[in-house]
């Protein structure tokens, strides 16, 4: 099924604002470190018309008459500082961000251009359409691994003296005193593999990993390890068919892991953190009253058993325990008996692999594999990195079972096979471009539990350590979408219209968001082959890296090359073998060719800076709806106050797979031409650092057939100091000509500010007030 909805939702986003009402006044004593809530006393406030709309001037007086008429200050000289400020302002970053000329620009192709509209219903069935036949595969993969196993288990014969050597992953490559190598332990190729987030691995052969718990010589064991060679093959055909696949594995039930590609497993740091992190999260506090528990659980089971309820598969109930106090003999005897009670950790593995076995028994004898999808979840071998968005996977897994004749009628559980799948390649499926600025795509559970969402944010952040939060992988669609009543948020409200559908043979559904307006929209410009190239080979240009305008994870020559690369290798022909998105190609090569006489404006500018001149501006920059981005500095590399902005370090200034950049997503929501300003800090905004930086980004329009849509955003980075200081010198002058001001901004009892249309303060005398939001709660300042 395939609907659709609308919705209004404030949205929370750093990057949205709203036009507010003329903004609320407070008295700000010089003398104290603190606002203060007070009676709306309206000195005096101005709009800064040439800014577009996006600032505020408010001056703060402690000594000033309630009354408007019997203000020291006149009305005239506060508008005479706002235009001042404002046209100094505006003609600066207009000058500098070269806003007119690539406005232009984009005007005069015009008439070559498309604006088709998006049909939301058909995109989000194409996208789950590629998501099938991509999840599809994995399955495929599973099933040959499923007949694999079965096959090699029917003609093993169990050996109890069967002696064999494997790759044990704890000690492959590991050495004795003598330097040779260990038992089990043998040379195994390692080579660090971009698919495999630069893990040593060798994708030739498997490994096997055991519990320390396990004897690695048990005759089990060795027969099961022995058996599942049979799966290297397949492993490494199922990587060649598909080379998207990640992780391989078996998981005996003998109690052995093999996987694919073979990879050393050491308990180094990383995973002794990861397991220390773990572990300081449990807590035990009370004793459990396990008595009334069991015997509820029994009830419970009983009326569905005699309603025949519930799920159709066998039904039990299971109780883990760190050591029980009592063996609960008089529940058993009612409802369960003979029981079978389990005291140590031999008693465990031969009792619940048992138990297993009877569970399993129906499935096997009607053979019955059924596939099985999971909840979202971290992969602890990438929590090292620190990323929010790197390590959720799902995972595709069957049962193996025995068709020996002799023991199929006991229902033997040989293991589990399975692969995993990481939800970001699942995820680049619903290519950025298609679903406009503030557009999204999202994954649910058939339980209704997100399994992927541009706002899910797993991990928390404590201390310098990034750390999962709690239940991270139950997370529903409300909790995501809701509205953020965080004070230190800007928001915008946007009519988002909402299309969704299942993905067949899955028990994931696809959502897709597209904003009203612009969102509605895709534009479409074409030129030559040769004149996009030239320009696309200019160096100020880049295209968003986590976009996927060409393939180049599946040939292993290809994971090399960036995206730049392979699209350049695709356009001459140079590969044929290279698969790309032909659409998003066109649409980069457009953006280059309209684009790129920025690049000798913005040169021309910088060579007309002197060293001797104030410095202005830090640099200019530039990005296309097509992730093609281009920037030029005005200063040398070392004088630029913010190194981080532009690069991946810094996910809010770059295209990613889930979002335009912060100064795009500014831009777009305001008319072209009206210029955006954000604050920025060196260590980001929850820091204790001041804000020392401040961007300024315009969007740039174009309409065809009355249909507008969002070509580009171009903006500037600059100093906030230089913006305080053309404020302060603005603020000098008054409107009685030659004569004294009677008052201005230097004087102690009068407090002026520049606030953003959020009521953020953008300037002030004290350097602790930029970033801060205007409101009636005290805010103390140290």
């Amino acid at each position: 099924m395939v609907g659709g909805c609308s919705v209004l939702l404030p949205l929370p986003d750093p990057s949205r604002a709203i036009m507010p009402a003329p903004p609320s006044f407070y008295t700000n004593p010089s003398s104290t470190g603190c606002w203060i809530p007070h009676q709306p006393r309206l000195v005096a406030w101005a709009f800064m018309r040439k800014t577009s709309a996006l600032l505020w001037l408010l001056l703060l007086g402690t000594s000033l008459s309630p009354t408007w008429g019997q203000a020291k200050i006149p009305l005239e000289t506060v508008k005479l500082w706002a235009d001042t400020f404002g046209g100094d302002l505006y003609n600066t970053v207009t000058k500098y961000s070269g806003s007119l000329l690539l406005q232009k620009k984009y005007k005069d192709v015009e008439p070559s251009l498309k604006i088709e509209e998006v049909d939301g219903l058909e995109l989000v069935r194409k996208f789950s359409e590629d998501m099938e036949t991509m999840l599809r595969r994995k399955v495929e993969a599973v099933q040959n691994l499923v007949e694999a196993a079965e096959e090699a288990d029917l003609n093993h014969e169990f050996n109890e003296s069967l002696v064999f050597d494997y790759y044990n992953s704890v000690l492959i490559n590991e050495r004795d005193e003598n330097g040779n190598f260990v038992e089990l332990g043998a040379e195994f190729l390692l080579e660090s593999n971009a698919h495999f987030s630069n893990l040593p691995v060798n994708t030739s052969i498997s490994s096997v990993q055991l519990p320390t718990n396990v004897y690695n010589k048990d005759p089990d064991i060795l027969n099961g390890v022995y058996m599942s060679e049979a799966l290297n093959a397949v492993f490494v055909e199922n990587f060649q068919r598909d080379p998207t696949l990640t992780w391989q594995y078996f998981g005996s039930a003998t109690g052995f892991f093999r996987i694919y590609p073979g990879i050393l497993v050491q308990a180094d740091r990383d995973n002794r953190e990861h397991f220390k992190l773990l572990v300081e999260e449990l807590m035990v506090k009370g004793v459990g009253i396990v008595d009334q528990a069991l015997r509820e659980a029994f009830e419970i089971l009983k009326k569905f058993q005699e309603a025949k309820q519930g799920s159709l598969c066998n039904q039990a109930i299971m109780l883990i325990s760190d050591g029980a106090v009592e063996d609960y003999q008089p529940v058993f005897e009612k409802y369960n008996w003979p029981d079978c009670k389990i005291s140590t950790l031999a008693d465990t593995q031969e009792n619940v692999m048992e138990y297993l076995h009877v569970l399993s028994r129906p499935m096997v004898i009607n053979h019955d594999h059924d596939i099985i999808w999971t909840e979202a979840y971290m992969d602890s071998k990438l929590l090292s990195l620190q990323t929010q968005s790197l390590m959720l996977l799902t995972t595709v897994a069957m049962p193996v079972f025995s068709k020996k004749n002799e023991t199929r009628s006991h229902g033997i559980l040989l293991g589990v096979v399975g692969s995993d799948v990481a939800l970001r390649e699942l995820m680049k499926l619903a290519p950025r471009y298609r679903l406009g600025v503030h557009g999204y795509a999202f994954l649910n559970t058939n339980n209704g539990y997100i399994l992927s969402h541009p706002d899910l944010r797993p991990l928390y952040r404590e201390g310098k350590k990034l750390k999962p939060k709690p239940n991270y992988n139950s997370v529903d669609l409300s909790e995501v979408e809701w509205e953020d009543q965080a004070e230190s948020k800007r928001v915008l409200f946007l009519t988002n219209d909402y299309f969704f559908t299942d993905i067949s043979d899955t028990p994931f559904s696809l959502g897709v968001v597209l904003s009203r307006g612009h969102g509605e929209y895709i534009l479409l410009g074409n030129t030559s082959v040769e004149e996009g190239l030239h320009d696309l080979l200019h160096p100020d240009l880049a295209l968003a890296s986590d976009w996927i305008y060409c393939i180049t994870d599946i040939d292993p020559d290809h994971r090399k090359l960036s995206q730049l690369e392979a699209m350049v290798r695709f356009l001459t022909r140079e590969d044929p073998d290279l698969e790309c998105d032909e659409e998003l190609v066109r649409e980069v090569l457009f953006d280059a060719v309209v684009t790129a006489p920025m690049e000798a404006y913005w040169t021309a500018l910088a060579l007309n800076i002197s060293e001797e001149s104030e410095q202005v501006v830090d640099m200019a920059f530039l990005g296309t709806r097509a992730g093609l981005l281009r920037s030029s500095l005005f200063v040398g590399s070392e004088k630029v106050s913010d190194r981080k902005f532009l690069t991946p370090e810094d996910e809010a200034s770059v295209f990613t797979l889930d979002r335009f950049p912060l100064w795009y997503r500014q831009a777009s929501e305001h008319p072209a031409g009206s210029f955006v300003f954000n604050l920025r800090w060196a260590e980001g905004p929850e820091s204790a650092s001041e804000p020392m930086v401040v961007t300024a980004s315009t969007a740039v329009a174009v309409t065809v057939d009355k249909k507008t849509a969002i070509a580009a955003a171009v903006g500037v980075q600059m100093k906030l100091e230089f913006l305080q200081r053309k404020f302060w010198v603005a603020t000098r002058q008054c409107s009685t000509g030659d004569m004294p001001c009677t008052q201005s901004c230097e004087d102690s009892d009068l407090d002026c500010f520049v606030v953003d249309n959020n009521g953020f303060i953008l300037i002030s005398e004290r350097s602790q007030e930029p970033g801060i939001k205007l409101r009636k709660k005290p805010i103390q300042i140290s």
